[in-house]
């Protein structure tokens, strides 16, 4: 006797990976495709010291730790030479702002960090200039100086690494094309 559970299972299953398969072409055929480091074609990168022209210390050291891991998050080797591309990172801007106020005591300041960056791939040069955080970077401002500070200190970090992903996407998206 046959058992009709298994053979609804296997109809089940054969209708599942149809559609699956369906679903697949559907999007392939309207241009969409996945982009990722994979696409890049090198392996290795050197980032440059990075350059800080503002008066805000240590944003070059900051910058360039978050270029570094967000690189090799997406599986490029970063170097100190060697390479056949290289990046350049100056820090142009460093602003706070109030965003919050209580009776005249600023209570959240926003931040905003500008960078260019200009990559050197065999001999040709690209460049993005005035690169922000593409979300809005905001800390508190209560409390001691030093909570105070130290808030800062994580929202640089904050905005660092954000700049730094937009920057490795930007790249991915120049040599997906």
């Amino acid at each position: 006797m046959r058992n009709n559970k298994t053979g609804s299972e296997n109809r089940a299953s054969i209708f599942l990976k149809g559609m699956v398969l369906v679903l697949a072409l559907f999007i392939s055929s309207c241009g969409y495709r996945v982009v990722g480091s994979t696409l890049l074609p090198f392996e290795s990168i050197n980032i440059k010291h990075v350059k800080n022209v503002t008066y805000e210390p240590r944003l070059e050291d900051r910058l360039h730790l978050a270029l570094s891991r967000e690189f090799t998050n997406q599986g490029i080797d970063v170097n100190t030479a060697g390479s056949e591309v290289t990046l350049e990172a100056t820090v142009t801007n460093f602003e706070l702002g109030a965003i919050g106020a209580v009776d005249e005591i600023i209570k959240e300041q926003e931040l905003i960090m500008t960078v260019d960056i200009r990559i050197v791939d065999r001999g040709e040069i690209t460049e993005f200039k005035s690169m922000t955080s593409p979300i809005k970077i905001t800390f508190q401002s209560t409390g001691t100086v030093s909570d105070s500070v130290a808030h800062m200190e994580t929202a640089i970090d904050k905005a660092s690494s954000e700049i730094a992903k937009e920057i490795v996407g930007r790249i991915i998206l120049k040599y997906a094309k």
